[in-house]
C-alpha cells in the first residue's frame, strides 16, 4: 500500500513509531511503500495536521497509529477535508475486521484477471470497466476466438458431474459436450495466470448449443471466481467474496418479488453451495447444460460491488418453495425486512451463505457508499 507517514516534526520517537507501524503492516500481510503520492496518511502523532494538509486529495484514506494523538489529528484532519468537500475516509481502528479490508482492496491489486469476450450488450451498466480501473485491478481482454479455438472434451470431468447428480433431463453426451468450455478455460487460465475471469458465454450457447453453466459452475466450485455473462462488476464482487467469505458465491438475478419473499435464481451455482444438484438445460436457450442445486436453508447476505465505490448488500433468511420450470435452474427465495431494491446497483447480485452484515457495515468506513 503506497502511504505517507506524517508525524509532529518535534516527536522525537517519530523513526520508532515508523518502524512499529511497517512491522504491524507487514505482520498482516500488508506492505507499506513510501511515496509522496500516497493512497493512504499513516498518522503517527498529533501535531502531523499542518503537514496532512498538502496530501489532501478526494479518496485519500487516513489511518492513526499508535497512541501518540494520531487518532485526534486525524479526526481535524477529516474535518477539514470535509469543508474543503473532499471525501478522505478514517480508518478510525485497526481490528481484525478493518485490517481484513485493508487487506482485500491491497489483495485485489494483485490480481490478474481476464475478460473473455466483450460484456453482454444488455449490460449496459454492470459491464463497464470502471470498478477495475478505480481499485487499480490488473485486467486483459482475451477474444472469445481463442477460446473457440481450444474447446475439447473433458470426459473425466463429464462423468464426475454426471455420477453425482441426483437426475438428468438430458442425455450424458450434452454433459459431455458441456465440458468443452472448462477445458479450453481451463487452458487459458493457465496460459495468462488469470486469478478470476469473466466470460461472455451467451454467444457460444447461441452459436454452438454449448452453455458455459458447468464451466463456470467448476471454477467457482474451485474458488477461482468466474462470472458469466461477462459482467465486470459482479466478477469484482465475487473477487471480494471469495476473500472475504472463502467463496466466489452464487451470482443470481432476482426472479420474482412479492414482498417480503424475493425469489432469485441462476444456473451456474458453485457445486460446493448445494446439498445436491440434477443437471437440466440453459434457461434461456434450451441448449446443453444448466445446473439445479438444491440451496440448504438458513440465512444468506446477497452483495453486490459497483463503480464510485457505490454498494448493496442485505441479509434474508430462506423460504420453501416449489421450483418453477420458468426460470434460472438453481433457485431460493428469501424472506427480506424491507424492499432493497428501491435503489438498484445492476442486474446481478452474489449470494453467499451466512449473515456477513458487520463485516460488510465497516466498508463505508472505507468511504464506501451503502445504497
Amino acid at each position: 500500500m503506497k502511504v505517507k507517514f506524517v508525524a509532529s516534526p518535534i516527536m522525537a520517537s517519530m523513526n520508532k513509531m515508523k518502524e512499529d507501524a511497517i512491522h504491524f503492516f507487514n505482520d498482516h500481510g500488508i506492505a507499506l511503500e513510501e511515496t509522496e503520492q500516497p493512497e493512504a496518511l499513516i498518522v503517527l502523532s498529533g501535531g502531523s495536521e499542518e503537514i496532512a494538509k498538502d496530501y489532501l486529495r478526494d479518496g485519500l484514506m487516513l489511518i492513526p497509529f499508535g497512541t501518540a494523538n494520531g487518532l485526534a489529528a486525524s479526526l481535524e484532519i477529516q474535518s477539514y477535508a470535509l469543508e474543503h468537500n473532499l471525501n478522505v475516509p478514517l480508518i478510525s481502528e485497526l481490528s481484525d475486521t478493518y485490517i481484513q479490508w485493508l487487506s482485500i482492496l491491497e489483495n485485489l491489486k494483485k490480481q490478474n484477471v481476464g475478460l473473455i469476450g466483450k460484456p453482454s450488450s444488455w449490460l449496459i451498466k454492470s459491464g463497464d470497466y470502471t470498478i477495475l480501473n478505480q481499485l487499480n485491478i490488473p485486467y486483459m481482454e482475451i477474444p472469445l476466438e481463442e477460446l473457440n479455438a481450444l474447446l475439447q472434451e473433458d470426459q473425466a470431468l463429464a462423468n464426475q458431474v454426471w455420477e453425482n447428480a441426483t437426475s438428468s433431463t438430458i442425455e450424458k453426451e450434452e454433459v459431455v459436450k458441456g465440458t468443452k468450455v472448462y477445458t479450453a478455460l481451463e487452458k487459458i487460465v493457465d496460459k495468462y495466470k488469470l486469478t478470476a475471469f469473466a466470460l461472455r458465454c451467451f454467444d457460444m450457447a447461441v452459436n454452438l448449443k454449448i452453455s458455459g453453466c458447468l464451466s463456470l459452475s467448476t471454477f467457482n466450485t474451485k474458488k477461482i471466481p468466474a462470472a458469466c455473462e461477462g459482467d465486470v462488476e459482479s466478477l469484482v464482487t465475487m473477487m471480494v467474496a471469495n476473500q472475504l467469505m472463502g467463496t466466489p458465491g452464487f451470482m443470481i438475478n432476482l426472479a420474482r418479488k412479492n414482498h417480503p419473499e424475493y425469489t432469485f435464481a441462476h444456473c451456474t451455482v458453485a457445486l460446493d453451495l448445494v446439498e445436491s444438484y440434477s443437471l437440466t438445460t440453459h434457461f434461456e436457450t434450451g441448449y446443453n447444460v444448466g445446473i439445479n442445486g438444491k440451496m440448504p436453508e438458513g440465512l444468506y447476505t446477497a452483495l453486490r460491488m459497483g463503480k464510485d465505490k457505490k454498494y448493496k448488500y442485505f441479509v434474508g433468511e430462506t423460504v420453501e418453495k416449489p421450483h418453477v420450470g420458468n426460470m434460472c435452474r438453481t433457485q431460493i427465495t428469501l424472506k427480506l425486512k424491507e424492499n432493497p431494491f428501491r435503489r438498484s446497483i445492476g442486474n446481478h447480485l452474489v449470494l453467499v451463505p451466512g449473515d456477513w452484515s458487520k463485516q460488510l457495515e465497516v466498508l463505508q468506513e472505507f468511504g464506501w457508499q451503502l445504497l
